[in-house]
């Protein structure tokens, strides 16, 4: 009897260290987000649940291939962007009759990093920073029902529905 409540006790231990190391974990992960907006106040962290939700939402709105791109053989509405154009994006969003001042989410596709709410015009800004961040990431505006995929081997798509 006496084994089996060590067990169970060090079973218990063990799940109490990975919550800690998961906690610190997405703490790190939140700290890196926020360091790369000089400007905090324009930005909100969104947390675990809520980060899933957007990003879930995304991917119902546009489909993902297997490879983890946005799979534009099925959008109809879609243009690439140069490199240098990128400050163009609120223009190119305008001439689709898109709005570019609604709130957007930024997405990093890797490492879990929780989704960012801010404006286009702050993402922009930072997208150095945010391009650091991993491979592929992703601004999506749910309520102008636009996305703007960064991918890693430099190609810039803006698709919307």
């Amino acid at each position: 009897m006496e084994r089996e409540e060590r067990k169970r006790r060090l079973e218990e231990l063990l799940r109490e260290r990975k919550k800690k190391e998961e906690k610190i974990e997405s703490e790190r992960r939140i700290a890196e987000t926020l360091e790369l907006f000089p400007d905090k106040d324009k930005v909100e962290i969104l947390d675990e649940k809520e980060s899933d939700k957007v990003e879930t939402e995304m991917t119902e709105c546009f489909p993902i291939a297997w490879y983890g791109r946005l799979d534009w053989d099925r959008l109809s509405n879609k243009i690439v962007i140069p490199n240098e154009d990128i400050s163009n994006i609120p223009f190119f969003l305008s001439q689709q009759s898109l709005e570019n001042t609604l709130p957007v989410y930024i997405i990093v596709g890797l490492y879990k990093y929780p989704v960012v709410k801010t404006s286009l015009t702050t993402a922009l800004d930072n997208i150095e920073e945010i391009m650091s961040m991993g491979p592929d990431q992703w601004i999506y505006c749910p309520l102008s029902k636009y996305v703007i995929e960064f991918f890693h081997d430099d190609i810039i798509s803006v698709g919307w529905l």
